[in-house]
């Protein structure tokens, strides 16, 4: 598998991440190409792919401004390739990176009921620190986590 920063623009790679985007979230909740460019442009997204330049996992990371924080956009991986570790290696990848850069925590949100996540990010060392009731809309609750890197 090869692990990657996008640092550029390339229209058609940017769609192959966004058909993975809306493959995993089953169209709730992936990113599309506006965000995506936003977030190559002024965060950090990385890739996992195999030799053959298939697409595997994606992680998307927004600064928090005046802080040594970044937010966890995204992290999602094929359905072929779940429940292989893949998830969980892109993100101790893109944990590394963050350390080396100086950061010191990171903060997600992630839907109550998605277990498989919250199991993710526990083995990761995350906590939970609040529940965000309402957070995008009637009866869209999230769970707010953070993890020191410390």
């Amino acid at each position: 598998m090869k692990f990657h920063e996008l640092s550029e623009i390339d229209l058609e790679y940017l769609k192959r991440i966004v058909a993975l985007e809306e493959e995993a979230f089953e169209g709730q909740g992936g990113v599309d190409l506006w965000i995506l460019k936003a977030l190559i442009r002024y965060g950090k997204v990385f890739v996992l792919e195999t030799e053959e330049g298939e697409l595997v996992s994606v992680l998307e990371f927004m600064q928090v401004f005046q802080k040594e924080e970044v937010f966890l956009y995204g992290i999602c991986t094929k359905k072929k390739y779940r429940q292989q570790g893949w998830a969980e290696y892109i993100l101790e990848l893109g944990e590394k990176y963050l350390i080396e850069k100086g950061y010191k925590e990171i903060a997600l949100t992630v839907d109550p009921k998605n277990e498989i996540a919250i199991h993710l990010y526990q083995n990761r060392e995350y906590k939970v620190l609040e529940i965000q009731e309402n957070e995008y809309g009637e009866g869209v609750d999230r769970l707010l986590m953070k993890k020191s890197l410390e």
